[in-house]
């Protein structure tokens, strides 16, 4: 402000010295008002001490040459001749690009880096007299942390653990900003580059990598597969054989339950001669059956009288009924059957 004042002196100093000079008649009458020059420097004086500061902003004032105080935001007053601003600083948060750099890893593969870094200034004075460029201070260390962080580990280890090398840059560009009235917040590693040769061996070790899963998934998918297979056919057979028991066990017990029920019919009035039809009409059905085969003879004996073997059939019935002992000799059966072979002879 003080600048414009003084330029518009400047101008109307001017006009005055040519209107004098070629008699033009100017109307500027007023430059030669002693009161228009009292209120110009009264002006002048006023845009020279007084200093508007805008908010996140600090101004440096120095005192013949020696630093005397720092004006934060809000109306300030700035003695001329004696006092001039040295250094304007932004208390905002900073973002400078940190340029891209060759860097070798631990296990000899050159990569270049670059990244991106936020700081702010905290401290006025210490930012003014700490460090002649503060932000080629702050890129240079970050450069040279980050060149020895990614010495420290191997190639694959760069891209797994950018927060660890970003960690490293914060904390060594932090401690040595302090001093220079800076806060280092964060720092970013933007893009790692590698050479095309190294880039390619990397893609052939992860197609391998791939491949090699690929082959192990399939093989532990073929082993779970006969695994399932195996296991369900043990069940299979384990429901068959529980099935078959359990199909045994009902057989038995409806012969059973049928066994019983005969012997209780054979004990009522009647059940004896029910029983009679039932073997002589069984054994009707087996001499048929007999007569169909050609290759079997039958001869009735002494017992082919019907009613011989019925009674003898009884009998066995009633001796069953008895419990008779182990002992006892078993009944004759009501026919014989003899097979006749191919030389004609009975057997």
């Amino acid at each position: 402000m003080g600048a414009f004042v003084f330029l518009g002196g400047l101008i109307a100093i001017g006009l005055a010295i040519v209107d004098h000079l070629h008699r033009l008649s100017l109307p500027i009458g007023f430059v030669y008002s002693p009161l228009f020059w009292f209120g110009y420097v009264a002006i002048l004086t006023t845009a020279t001490v007084v200093k508007f500061v805008r908010q996140q902003q600090v101004l440096v004032i120095e005192r013949l040459g020696r630093y005397n105080r720092t004006l934060t935001a809000g109306v300030n007053i700035v003695w001329p001749i004696v006092e001039r601003v040295a250094y304007v600083f932004d208390l905002r948060e900073q973002v400078m690009d940190v340029p891209a750099q060759d860097a070798i890893t631990k296990d000899n593969a050159t990569v270049t880096i670059d990244g991106i870094l936020y700081y702010k200034i905290v401290h006025a004075r210490d930012a003014a007299y700490g460090a002649q460029d503060i932000r080629r201070a702050i890129i240079n260390l970050a450069q040279t942390t980050m060149r020895s962080a990614i010495g420290s580990m191997e190639l694959d280890k760069t891209f797994e653990q950018r927060a660890e090398i970003n960690d490293k840059v914060v904390k060594a560009v932090a401690e040595a900003a302090q001093s220079w009235g800076a806060q280092v917040t964060r720092y970013e590693i933007k893009d790692i580059k590698m050479p095309r040769s190294l880039l390619e061996s990397m893609e052939r070790q992860m197609k391998a990598e791939r491949d090699k899963r690929a082959v192990v998934l399939e093989s532990e998918g073929v082993k779970q597969s006969q695994i399932n297979r195996a296991d369900g056919e043990r069940q299979a057979a384990i429901l068959r054989s529980e099935g078959e028991q359990q199909a045994a066990i009902n057989v038995a017990e409806g012969q059973a339950e049928a066994i019983r029920l005969v012997r209780d019919q054979i004990k009522q009035d009647g059940g004896c001669e029910a029983v009679q039809l039932e073997v002589a009409k069984s054994a009707l059905e087996q001499y048929g059956k007999l007569a169909k085969q050609g290759n079997s003879l039958i001869i009735m004996g002494d017992n082919a009288d019907p009613s011989g073997w019925l009674a003898k059939a009884m009998a066995v019935l009633k001796t069953a009924g008895t419990s008779p002992s182990p002992s006892s000799p078993s009944p004759v059966p009501p026919w014989q059957i003899r097979e006749r072979g191919q030389d004609g002879r009975d057997h």
